[in-house]
């Protein structure tokens, strides 16, 4: 492909103008499927999960068996019913006015108030292999629809990801674009200069894949030693999600919540079989940190700082003509971009 077919990277501005922020908290976080955890974290009656979604803050609940997703957003004055770190509880009151809804998100109780009858409006909530989606859009497609076949490729490498749970959370707020952070998780182009205890050490670098699909980004490798358990995969939803199993069956997701125009959340969770990690467990995620992460953090933020610069002109992507990259190309960029375009519109 000569340079004047390829793809070119997107504009600088595409990165940090808010007003290109504002429109994809419209057009893309309030119209997409994202990760927020794990239905063990809803295994009994009040438990629940605080997640953010884009700029919106979201309830999931377990309300005696029923799983129920819904803003955490009181509808008497706005504040938000349940604070981040509450993993349970058997009512929820606003810790404003002391309204009180149920699970379900149905007020209760307004302090004595006879109120109209009221309910929290709900969010779209779906499961895949025990991992827990929820979607602004009340029209939104079922996520198996928007992803197929990823639940039966997770659980052919990882059978008992439905069992699985949170071991350990970790999370830094990015310098960065969220298109940033998931650009470069999506193309391991960097990776023989930049993550070599990765290629070397965790996965068979030559052997690498990244595949676009669609709403999904299949990411594959053989581990550094043969064996059943010992491949890598990994499975990107389309804007900020990813569950991604190492050899050995170590699961791990990524979630990429959006701050601002150029700052992006991280959270990098761990999920094993108990909620606490063994010796060898804690030393793979300390591991995983202080390598690949913080090595990824310090390039998304480098480039934040150049794409801001006027001396900035996009150059071309490195694409396989195949539709496959490996470690010498970039394609899921290209297809990120294509998303992100179909996404906004014309209005940019």
């Amino acid at each position: 492909m000569s340079g004047s077919d390829r793809p070119r990277a997107l504009a600088g501005r595409y990165y940090t103008d808010p007003a290109v922020f504002e429109l994809e908290l419209d057009r893309i976080f309030a119209r997409t499927w994202q990760l927020v955890g794990h239905a063990s974290q809803l295994a009994e009656h009040g438990e629940l999960i605080t997640a953010m979604v884009g700029r919106d803050p979201v309830l999931v609940t377990n309300d005696r068996g029923t799983i129920t997703a819904f803003y955490n957003v009181c509808q008497h004055r706005g504040h938000e019913l349940v604070g981040p770190g509450t993993t349970a509880l058997q009512a929820i009151v606003c810790p404003y006015h002391a309204w009180t809804y149920d699970l379900s998100g149905t007020l209760v109780h307004a302090r004595g108030e006879q109120v109209d009858e009221i309910c929290v409006p709900r969010v779209a909530v779906d499961t895949l292999a025990g991992f827990v989606f929820v979607n602004l859009d009340a029209d939104a497609a079922p996520l198996a629809d928007t992803i197929p076949g990823v639940e039966a490729e997770l659980l052919a490498l990882a059978p008992d990801a439905p069992n699985r749970r949170l071991t350990a959370q970790l999370t830094i707020e990015l310098a960065a674009n969220w298109k940033l952070a998931v650009e470069n998780y999506n193309e391991c182009y960097h990776c023989p200069n930049v993550h070599r205890s990765f290629t070397t050490g965790v996965v068979n670098g030559s052997t690498f894949r990244i595949t676009p699909r669609d709403q999904t980004i299949r990411h594959s490798a053989s581990g550094v030693r043969a064996g059943e358990a010992d491949a890598y995969g990994s499975w990107f939803t389309w804007p900020v999600s990813s569950i991604q199993c190492y050899p050995g069956r170590v699961l791990n997701t990524f979630r990429w919540v959006p701050v601002a125009v150029d700052r992006t959340l991280l959270i990098r969770e761990w999920w094993f079989e108990a909620a606490e990690p063994t010796v060898d467990q804690q030393r793979a995620i300390d591991l995983d940190w202080s390598t690949t992460v913080c090595e990824d953090i310090d390039l998304v933020e480098s480039v934040q700082r150049g794409l801001a610069s006027r001396g900035y002109r996009p150059g071309p992507l490195v694409v396989d003509p195949s539709g496959t990259a490996d470690v010498h190309a970039e394609n899921a960029v290209a297809h990120l971009h294509g998303l992100f375009r179909a996404a906004v519109g014309d209005d940019l």
